[in-house]
């Protein structure tokens, strides 16, 4: 019985530990991911700037091939919304909408994850009609204590984004 109290106030005292951390960790995040493609940049821009072509290089859809995919408004432009639905754990319901674009240099989507957040994610473009830099970024905000996460989502967002730029990379290449 002695052993199972002092792993009760352990655990209890990691709990408050985290929480007390979480007071003075920050709670907006920046995200961010490059890559060099060779092919022309509008092929890469039109990837990305078109929901209708984000099947192409999901790595959602690859996870998730039964997600449900609902595009809306007039595709790569200003408030054109992608809205998926998906039983799949990590892939799970959301919607994107294009909240800004500059042709050829930029793309801003609002993200909705409903009740795990509405983070803000771009893309830029950079490059001539052989090679592209792209770089994908988000921004997000978390509440406390839920920011005490931050950290530890670098690792899973470098994942994320580096899967989805080597797709988006070899889907360019093979269009080009």
């Amino acid at each position: 019985m002695k052993v199972l109290k002092y792993i009760l106030f352990g655990v209890l005292g990691i709990v408050v530990l985290a929480a007390i951390a979480a007071l003075f960790m920050k709670k907006d995040f920046h995200f961010e991911k490059s890559a060099e493609i060779n092919a022309p940049k509008d092929v890469v821009w039109e990837y990305v700037s078109k929901f209708s072509k984000h099947e192409t290089w999901s790595q959602w859809k690859k996870m998730d091939p039964k997600m449900k995919v609902e595009l809306s408004g007039v595709d790569g432009t200003v408030g054109s919304k992608m809205s998926w639905t998906s039983d799949h754990s990590q892939v799970g319901n959301g919607s994107q909408t294009i909240s800004n674009i500059i042709p050829g240099e930029r793309v801003d989507v609002q993200l909705d994850f409903g009740d795990n957040g509405k983070p803000t994610s771009f893309y830029t473009f950079s490059g001539d009609s052989t090679k592209c830099k792209v770089t994908w970024g988000m921004d997000m905000h978390m509440n406390y204590p839920f920011n005490i996460m931050g950290p530890m989502m670098d690792g899973w967002m470098d994942e994320m984004f580096v899967t989805g730029l080597n797709m988006l990379k070899d889907a360019s290449e093979q269009r080009k």
